[in-house]
């Protein structure tokens, strides 16, 4: 595996955590809606300007050449900013995202079975089972 994307891969879960810990500390001042709203609202303004200054716009013309299915991703990414900082409050940061890693670990490892046709070897449902052995013991009160 290239180790630049397996660094930027460990960022993402990094970035995923403390924005999930923002926007639950917004939700409780605002709604958790409001903060899902705001989040989305400052990462369009912080994407646009990326992409403003690489000179990326041009291509999104694009857009209207694609699957329509292709272009619901912002829905699901709605989802999970809203539904973390409904969870994150009730829950605690640590139990939430133990419960987020499950549910991305299984929902992967069944899209790339049935989907992508992928061979989930022995290695992989070992990891799994003893991740989700982990996951347990994790979230099993004192």
């Amino acid at each position: 595996m290239n180790i630049f994307f397996m660094i930027l891969a460990i960022l993402a879960g990094i970035f995923t955590t403390i924005e999930s810990g923002i926007n639950s500390q917004l939700g409780k001042h605002l709604t958790p809606s409001i903060a899902t709203l705001h989040s989305l609202i400052t990462g369009l303004a912080f994407i646009f300007l990326i992409n403003l200054i690489k000179g990326n716009l041009i291509r999104y013309q694009k857009i209207i050449t694609v699957k329509p299915i292709l272009m619901i991703g912002g829905v699901f990414g709605a989802l999970i900013i809203y539904l973390s900082s409904k969870a994150m409050p009730v829950l605690g940061i640590s139990n939430t995202v133990i419960l987020v890693l499950t549910g991305q670990l299984v929902s992967s490892l069944v899209l790339d079975t049935f989907i992508n046709n992928a061979d989930i070897g022995a290695k992989k449902m070992t990891g799994m089972i003893l991740f989700l052995i982990g996951a347990i013991l994790f979230l099993q009160e004192n």
